[in-house]
Formats: structure tokens, sequence, C-alpha cells
């Protein structure tokens, strides 16, 4: 699928090659990831910036990180193969255009979680519930 035709929204959770360092090499993995934040005023807008999900579980009750079963709605609705957690530390901005698929999408109350632990990781006010 073209991401020319591919919409793309806060929630997504697509398939990536997510950038990442290792042994002081620039690297990309194919891996999930979270859309949390696409340009709504400008859909022509060639970059979104997306949140890691990984399988480690490592750390997963830190307040900028959400564990997402599977089995659960979540879990189901994202698309997920795995007990996953979502890292709201390891945020990139990309280009659409290195979207592979979209898998699925996480609903909105689990969204304004994740506004939360945005909101942790970048060291911001924690906004008001909804």
């Amino acid at each position: 699928m073209s991401t020319m035709t591919l919409e793309i929204s806060r929630g997504d959770v697509v398939l990536i090659a997510f950038p990442f360092v290792a042994d002081g090499q620039f690297q990309r993995k194919l891996r999930p990831a979270v859309v949390v934040q696409a340009d709504r005023y400008n859909r022509r807008r060639s970059a979104v910036i997306i949140a890691a999900i990984t399988g480690m579980r490592t750390h997963a009750r830190l307040p900028s990180k959400l564990a997402v079963e599977k089995a659960s709605p979540e879990g189901r609705s994202a698309g997920l193969k795995l007990d996953s957690v979502v890292d709201c530390q390891t945020l990139a901005t990309l280009p659409k255009d290195e979207i592979v698929r979209r898998l699925g999408k996480f609903p909105d109350d689990f969204m304004r979680r994740a506004d939360q632990a945005l909101a942790d990781a970048l060291g911001l006010p924690t906004p008001a519930r909804r």
C-alpha cells in the first residue's frame, strides 16, 4: 500500500523501520510504533511523531511506559502479536513514507493514558483527565 493513499492519524499502530543506535552505529529495526502526533491541519505533511512499541517488559511500570497485553481489548484493536510496552521515552519523527503498513489503532481512552505517559517522559505538566 502506498503511503500517499495511507491515511495516518493519532493512535494508529504502524509497522515502521524505527531508528536506534547500537554499538555506536545508527541502525533501523522493523517494529511496531504508535502515532502520537499526525498533523491534523495539514494532511500533506510528510512526517509523523511515533513512540516505540517493544516486547521488552523491563521497567514497564514506569509512568512513561504503558504495558499492553495482546489479548486485552487495546492489544487486539492495535493488532499486537505479543504482550508489549508502549515506550513514551523512545520517540522519533519520521517521514510517512517509511511506514510499511497500518496494523491497528489504540482507542481514545488508551491514548489519553499515553498523553499522561508522554507528559511524564517529556517533563511536562500532566494533562487533565477528560
